[in-house]
């Protein structure tokens, strides 16, 4: 391990992040070489999927700090950059700030730096995760300093800026867009002073055309009724798109004594019934305009308290849909800032509207709109959406909470996955399905892999699990659940809905149980995992082959059993039991 850097006992994440932590830090280079292969592979990882614990520890924030030194390679501070996002304190704003504003900080560098300072957005970071108010000064005022300096050159030298500068709430930056509205049309979003709503509305002809209805919005949302004059005299010269905007910003503004202007315009036009509802939904909230209330919350989750959070990310969810009743979102980023609410509310009809309106989204909120399947019932739907999202561990799971348990061992069937959600949906399946002696046998002898918490795997739950059922028990059931036993997991279960598809009818996914449970090697497949010095490898082959098995070369998918050697990575029998091969035991192979 790099000695130059402190990580502390790291008690505020889980077990298995810590060893990854760790893991990284002995790989990543110290001397200013390049960051590659499978150092730059394992933190990306380690920063896609820890950041929903990195967060926890603020000490933790003293890896960024590191990575963010000179001395280091681009690709290194890049990368302290984004790990510096999870911890916004005041003194990370200020090294980042240091950083973004120095001009012979190299120009990748300086680009994520900006991101960072603007990045004020939670998504899936630790919920303790919060914007000191110092902090957002700090990155407030190095951000408008370079905005001002793009400002006096006529020219913004960065393309995160104007995105980073959509977080900010600031009258420097509001000043800053005054003086050349035009150039900063990328920026405009959520947040604005009655001053520079004011310039905007008089300046619209600057703004280039993909940013236009963007900013009418953002200055209806911020001055209201007093934009209606001018939206109405604008409307005449304007495209049709936005002059349909205009006037319907006019109604949501100044109310039903527009809504002829609107009429007169759409005479004649196809499918106008859908224009007619959004002026209508704008008669009906008056004053609002949603997608920039939306955004004003979407944009700050993390300079939020969790029960702030939790207060209003449902409707700010809300806000974002709104519109999408009558229309699509014309940029899709908004689906994105959609579906972050959208888990921030937990809600799985929220998500189910989501999917609806955007059906790309359902990657980012897969879990919520797989149990919303199962809730309502839609067996075969959700098989297929579970089978295309990689989560059939996770749809078998929710198939067999809700009272489908034959639907939801053929599901499991087609996981590549050795996960708790896997073995619980299994578990909870046989047991729903009147194979209790199945349950037992697979909550004692087919139990998942635990995560890697030092040089040997152990047996489920390991440290990282135990971890979790006692400090965050509700981020995965199924974990608590398996550790509990049987009877904590038939709490589970919930009574299928009464209009529900019926359950598969064959019996064939229970059989496939029995199988695995039975262990035969006749006919499976073995791979020799690790280094051989005591035992006699050729001997062990030669008693995989007598016993009618095949042996492969290495640890691939869908191999069904694996013979540990007198050493091997302990990554590498990870990788093993989480594609659900399982270990031969003492008696099982002649010789071992």
């Amino acid at each position: 391990m790099l000695v130059d850097v402190k990580l502390g006992a790291m008690e505020g994440v889980p077990p298995g992040v810590r060893y990854r932590v760790q893991d990284v830090m002995r790989l990543v280079p110290a001397d200013g070489t390049p960051l590659e292969g499978v150092a730059a592979e394992r933190l990306d990882r380690l920063l896609d999927e820890g950041e929903p614990w990195l967060g926890a520890d603020p000490e933790l924030a003293g890896v960024g700090m590191w990575m963010l030194e000179d001395r280091h390679s681009v690709e290194l501070r890049k990368r302290g950059c984004v790990w510096l996002t999870m911890f916004p304190s005041s003194e990370t704003a200020k090294r980042v700030a240091a950083v973004a504003v120095d001009p012979a900080t190299p120009a990748p560098v300086r680009e994520q730096a900006i991101w960072t300072l603007g990045y004020r957005q939670l998504r899936a970071m630790h919920p303790s995760t919060k914007w000191s108010t110092e902090a957002i000064q700090i990155a407030d005022e190095a951000l408008v300093k370079i905005a001002h300096a793009a400002t006096t050159d006529g020219k913004i030298g960065s393309d995160q800026l104007p995105q980073a500068l959509r977080h900010v709430h600031d009258a420097g930056a509001a000043a800053v867009f005054a003086r050349s509205p035009g150039l900063w049309g990328d920026a405009l979003e959520s947040f604005a002073t009655p001053p520079l709503a004011r310039v905007l509305l008089v300046s619209l002809e600057d703004i280039a055309p993909q940013h236009r209805v963007r900013a009418l919005r953002l200055i209806a949302a911020t001055i209201g009724e007093e934009t209606v004059p001018m939206l109405l005299a604008c409307a005449g010269q304007a495209s049709i798109d936005e002059k349909l905007e205009m006037l319907l910003l006019a109604i949501a503004c100044g109310g039903e004594a527009h809504l002829g202007r609107l009429e007169d315009a759409i005479r004649g036009m196809k499918f106008v019934d859908l224009l007619r509802q959004r002026a209508r939904w704008h008669l009906a909230n008056r004053g609002v305009i949603p997608t920039v209330r939306g955004l004003r919350v979407a944009r700050v989750t993390a300079t939020m308290t969790a029960e702030e959070r939790a207060a209003k990310a449902p409707q700010a969810a809300d806000d974002l849909a709104a519109l999408t009743k009558f229309a699509r979102h014309t940029e899709a980023y908004l689906y994105a800032m959609w579906g972050w609410l959208v888990r921030l509310a937990r809600d799985p009809v929220r998500a189910r509207e989501l999917v609806t309106a955007h059906p790309e989204a359902q990657r980012l909120v897969r879990d919520l709109y797989l149990e919303d399947l199962a809730r309502r019932g839609r067996v075969k739907q959700l098989a297929a959406a579970a089978q295309a999202l990689s989560g059939a561990d996770f749809g078998a799971l929710q198939l067999a909470i809700w009272g489908r348990p034959l639907a939801a061992l053929e599901l499991a069937a087609t996981s590549r996955h050795h996960t708790p959600e896997l073995v619980a949906a299994r578990a909870l399946a046989c047991y729903r399905a009147g194979r209790a002696d199945l349950t037992e046998r697979i909550l004692v002898e087919d139990l998942p892999p635990p995560e890697i918490a030092g040089d040997e795997l152990g047996a489920f739950p390991g440290p990282h699990e135990n971890w979790m059922i006692e400090h965050a028990p509700a981020a995965r059931p199924a974990i608590t659940a398996l550790a509990g036993g049987r009877d904590m997991l038939v709490k589970l279960a919930r009574t299928a809905p009464h209009d529900a598809e019926a359950d598969t009818p064959s019996i064939e996914a229970i059989a496939a149980v029995v199988r695995r449970l039975g262990r035969g090697l006749k006919g499976s497949t073995v791979y020799l995992a690790g280094e051989f010095k005591r035992m006699n490898k050729d001997a062990v082959a030669a008693a995989v082959v007598k016993a009618g098995a095949r042996l492969v070369g290495g640890p691939f998918p869908g191999t069904d059993y694996y013979v540990h050697g007198d050493w091997c990575l302990v990554q590498t029998i990870a990788q093993l039991e989480r594609q659900g091969t399982r270990r031969l035991r003492s008696g099982e192979l002649e010789g071992l």
